[in-house]
């Protein structure tokens, strides 16, 4: 487990064969929970997490090929998570989003409009159990999959 303020230890981490499913939440137990919980129950699939949006927005751009699924905190210092999800967007329109949060945001106008725009492919609330969350992130990975493969077709 990383927890990253260091790229150069990302990128040793990393299979090159698998896609990327990123943590991004300033709270470092709860990068810690999330992928201690993805990497026991999903395989195929290296997962990192950051404390930092604007260091894992860095990490995506120079890999935004390998990125499958990114899993962004609402409220974070510095960059939101719908700021950071919307620049993801914009590098890679392929890449999933999720977006987590205690707060609600469901009567936010800027996170109605990212959903509509499909800038936000799912969301859930704070606390979600890890089952749950497991779940969501082999849907989102499922999703990515098929656009993979329909993009693949055309």
């Amino acid at each position: 487990m990383v927890l990253l303020y260091d790229l150069a230890s990302v990128h040793e981490r990393i299979a090159t064969n698998k896609k990327i499913v990123s943590i991004v939440d300033d709270e470092i137990d709860i990068t810690v929970l999330f992928e201690n919980a993805i990497c026991a129950d999903i395989t195929g699939i290296s997962v990192v997490s950051f404390n930092d949006p604007g260091i894992a927005l860095e990490h995506f751009s120079k890999n935004k090929q390998a990125y499958a699924l990114i899993i962004s905190d609402m409220r974070m210092p510095n960059m939101d998570g719908l700021e950071l999800l919307n620049k993801v967007k914009e590098l890679n329109p392929k890449v999933r989003t999720m977006l987590v949060s205690a707060y609600d945001f469901h009567n936010n106008p800027i996170f109605e409009k990212y959903l509509q725009k499909g800038i936000i492919d799912s969301f859930t609330e704070k606390p979600i159990k890890i089952n749950r969350l497991c779940q969501k992130v082999g849907d989102e990975l499922q999703a990515y999959r098929q656009d993979v493969k329909k993009s693949n077709l055309t």
